[in-house]
């Protein structure tokens, strides 16, 4: 498809009319939980296509583009909705004595008729519309992507960017540090991670340093570099890790890992060194792995117990958590494992009933582990598994799927809540979509005139490529779940502003891909015949 804007406008309108068929299906699917939708959100949302339509001329009008392609408590919400459905099947299938048992109206069963229903009117004010969260996300996600690419679209920005990136990295630290400091489980303000535009100054930093290093980690002892070039690269990529491993935000810890694993394999291109580092990469994860598998797992091998053991005490209670609830997690650990006996006498403080039916007996203690870990750690990966499989290969239909029952559902769990309403197709929409994206970053870096600017492209790419791996893989249990956001599709804060400023950085790189091409094709070179041919090293 050709860079039109003509050609633009038709995807748009496509979606559009997408959104609008989605629309209704929410509108049905309102109706069966006994709730009427809000005309003012819906017209909120489908206001968001104006400014993307004006980005389409922005871009290939006036920036002359040439590159390739919460109001109320969300918690008792999902209880209300959950308890109309529960009442509705209760209406719909249970005989006069059920009823009369349960207390209420000795009715006989018959089918609910929606259209007959009253349902509780929306309450969703045009004020409520302009202070959401949900309206001014999105358009501080706009802004970010059009200062991304008004700044990286220009050379001298780069430049400055590659000179200062350890600074750049340096001053990133400090806010980290009172992120640090404030957060609570990985989390802070609230439920948000605003430490997401992080991953841009690092990367951008990785990439500076590299950069300036990759011809003399061409130089090797044996296929091993020089300590002098090697010691700074890994202590520029250790930097990131050092915050995240304290906020225990294990995703960011992955994708980083895969990302700066990317950069190191685009600017190195000696086999032995690839080997080597992705040999390191392997053993670090293997190691991590071994420490934070269960102790029932470790014990089926010899010496492996003795081995884990100091992994183990390093490794924080949190990733150990996830890495049991991956492999094991319909199985509860016992209340004595360390990393789960805090959470648990937690549960036991906060409820001196439950405390009281744990010290009855064996059995009872076991049952109310049971219960702590179901309700506190394992329900929400449980109930997006059962969502999955319940939406087969076409899913339930727009609307008529329970993602209310899954907490969080519109933000790390959201590709569960796809694939219940629109199956395995459905999910297999957004994977596509993903895939085309990462190719069009792939090919962006390829076309790269120099160094720096094909690892941030291909930094980027990669950022956006694991993230979605990572939640994707989490969901399914392929991968332990980490908590982190699907880019463009979860209702996230900062994640969703940081994808688009990605963006807005990739279509700048694209940009300036496509006028370096058109400008060589109407500029002869003439070379001298002694001449040597020299591609360019750095941002020219």
């Amino acid at each position: 498809m050709k860079n039109r804007a003509s050609s633009h406008l038709l995807v748009l309108f496509l979606i559009v009319g997408f959104e609008v068929v989605g629309y209704y299906g929410l509108h049905r699917a309102a109706l069966i939980r006994g709730y009427e939708t809000s005309w003012v959100a819906a017209g909120r949302d489908l206001l968001f296509y104006v400014p993307i339509v004006g980005f389409v001329f922005w871009l290939t009008r006036g920036m002359k583009f040439a590159g390739n392609y919460n109001a109320r408590n969300k918690a008792e919400a999902r209880a209300q909705k959950t308890t109309a459905l529960r009442m509705r099947f209760i209406q719909e299938t249970y005989d006069e004595q059920k009823k009369q048992l349960m207390g209420l109206p000795p009715t006989p069963a018959r089918p609910v008729n929606i259209d007959e229903e009253q349902p509780r009117e929306a309450d969703y004010s045009v004020s409520k519309a302009l202070t959401s969260g949900a309206t001014w996300i999105p358009i501080f996600s706009f802004a970010c992507f059009a200062i991304a690419y008004s700044f990286c679209v220009r050379d001298g920005f780069l430049q400055w960017v590659q000179r200062n990136s350890f600074i750049i990295v340096l001053l990133t630290l400090i806010p980290l540090a009172g992120a640090v400091v404030t957060s609570s489980a990985g989390k802070a303000i609230g439920n948000m991670t605003p430490w997401e535009p992080s991953k841009i100054p690092f990367l951008l930093g990785f990439a500076g340093i590299l950069t300036a290093r990759y011809k003399d980690l061409a130089r090797t002892y044996w296929g091993i570099p020089r300590a002098r070039d090697v010691i700074p690269l890994v202590a520029m990529a250790a930097m990131p890790f050092i915050p995240f491993f304290a906020l225990k935000d294990f995703g960011q810890m992955l994708v980083f890992s895969g990302a700066y694993t990317t950069l190191y394999l685009v600017a190195v291109r000696r086999w032995p060194q690839l080997l080597l580092f992705v040999g390191s990469v392997a053993l670090v994860a293997s190691i991590l792995v071994v420490g934070a598998l269960p102790h029932d797992v470790q014990e089926r091998v010899p010496f492996l117990p003795t081995l884990a053991r100091p992994v183990q005490a390093a490794l924080p209670a949190r990733i150990q958590q996830r890495f049991h609830l991956w492999l094991d997690g319909f199985d509860p650990p016992s209340p004595e494992i360390s990393w789960w006996k805090k959470d648990y006498d937690e549960a036991l403080s906060r409820d001196p009933r439950m405390r009281e039916l744990a010290e009855q007996s064996p059995a009872m203690r076991n049952s109310v582990n049971v219960d702590v870990w179901f309700d506190r750690v394992a329900f929400q990966p449980a109930q997006a598994v059962f969502g999955i499989a319940s939406g087969k290969t076409t899913g339930r239909g727009l609307g008529l799927g329970f993602p209310e029952v899954i907490p969080v559902a519109d933000s790390d769990y959201i590709y569960a809540a796809v694939s219940e309403e629109m199956g395995l197709a459905g999910g297999l929409i957004i994977i596509l979509a993903l895939i085309i994206f990462v190719s069009a970053g792939v090919r962006t870096a390829l076309d790269a005139r120099d160094m720096f600017t094909k690892l941030c492209s291909a930094g980027l790419t990669a950022f956006i490529g694991f993230q979605a791996l990572v939640n994707i893989g989490g969901i399914t249990r392929a991968l332990p779940m980490t908590g982190i956001t699907l880019p463009f599709v979860s209702h996230g804060g900062f994640s969703l502003m940081t994808s688009f400023a990605m963006l807005g950085m990739l279509m700048a790189f694209s940009h300036r891909n496509a006028h370096d091409l058109q400008l060589a094709a109407r500029t002869p070179v003439r070379i001298a015949p002694d001449e040597p041919i020299k591609a360019p090293e750095a941002v020219q």
